[in-house]
């Protein structure tokens, strides 16, 4: 069978599915990595964190670790902007990707870019050619990519509620004559598609930078203010959002931050989402379907229901974080069937 990848590299995470197409859902392979990544010699030493599984690469010539905390990167400078994806960093964690798939030729890899990029034809043909062809991830080994395919970030949760609901008749029939939003609230942007019949409105499609990032700043500050917390206080929330933790260490004293995350994103979260309110005033504001995915799902849930009040089919996943990327999968699935099999 081809083997498939679904790559979903953010501003904070690496989210991976992958395995043979026209397999099992269930049997292909999850990953969930942190997205730091730098020169060797800007990070410190793993020591004895058994959660480190920093992967070495190789860029330019010089030894980087990729998917490694930000938290044990000296001066971390991360890229937080819209040319992410032509960043040394973004190009690290790809490669670290490539690393970790089960074989050394994907057929159909299928990744995406923010909504207000993916609208670009030269920013989506740069990725593609970045992506396609042979890529030297080891001194001994060579990955081949022999396709690649870039969507809008959350269209690909569209497919995944799709494929969730298929064997729901009457939810698989709204969702193929109704009008579906599908919001995601990322790392750096907050991104919203509309589809009808499942076909993408593109005038109602749109990003916002009021994401999770800033939410994770003004919590901090809260802290700060409340605690004294030091400088790191902004990654120690991050890092312990990606790993399922509920307290952080500010000046000493262990703290429950979710209070301080959740107040935060309450005002941010309706500063981003009247964004979208305002963008999508062409369409009514109807949503049939309104699926949350993403880190930021839940922080932006009441937000996202005050927009549209009347909507009475909201859909969120059992693991939102990787959502995106197993929507990249099944659409590989999708266009392996199609096309691989024809050829």
């Amino acid at each position: 069978m081809p083997y498939g990848m679904g790559i979903d590299i953010g501003y904070s995470g690496l989210k991976l599915k992958m395995g043979e197409l026209g397999g099992s859902f269930l049997e292909a392979t999850t990953l969930v990595r942190p997205v730091g990544a730098a020169p060797v010699a800007h990070c410190i030493d793993a020591g004895n964190d058994l959660d480190d599984d920093r992967m070495p690469v190789q860029i330019d010539g010089e030894e980087w670790f990729a998917c490694i905390d930000p938290s044990s990167i000296m001066k971390d400078q991360r890229e937080l902007n819209y040319d992410y994806a032509q960043t040394n960093q973004y190009r690290a964690v790809f490669l670290a990707a490539l690393m970790m798939a089960e074989r050394d030729v994907i057929d159909v890899l299928v990744t995406g870019l923010p909504v207000s990029q993916a609208k670009d034809p030269a920013v989506v043909s740069a990725l593609t050619q970045q992506m396609e062809g042979e890529h030297k991830v080891s001194n001994k080994r060579t990955v081949t990519v022999k396709k690649v395919v870039v969507r809008p970030q959350p269209s690909a949760a569209f497919v995944r509620m799709v494929y969730e609901h298929a064997d729901n008749s009457s939810m698989a029939k709204m969702i193929k004559v109704g009008q579906t939003v599908v919001v995601d609230p990322g790392f750096f942007s907050v991104d919203w598609v509309t589809l009808k019949n499942g076909g993408l409105i593109r005038e109602s499609s749109g990003t916002s930078i009021r994401a999770m990032y800033r939410v994770i700043d003004q919590a901090a500050q809260m802290l700060r203010a409340e605690y004294g917390a030091g400088a790191n206080v902004k990654k120690s929330i991050e890092s312990a959002l990606r790993k399922g933790e509920s307290e952080i260490l500010a000046n000493g004293t262990f703290v429950e931050f979710k209070p301080f995350l959740e107040k935060a994103a309450a005002e941010v979260s309706r500063l981003a989402l009247s964004d979208m309110k305002t963008d999508m005033a062409l369409q009514d504001n109807v949503a049939d379907i309104l699926v949350l995915t993403g880190g930021g799902a839940d922080l932006y849930k009441e937000a996202a229901k005050e927009i549209f009040p009347g909507c009475k089919h909201i859909v969120t996943f059992e693991n939102p974080v990787t959502a995106i990327a197993e929507g990249y999968w099944l659409t590989a699935q999708g266009y392996a069937a199609k096309n691989l099999q024809a050829a």
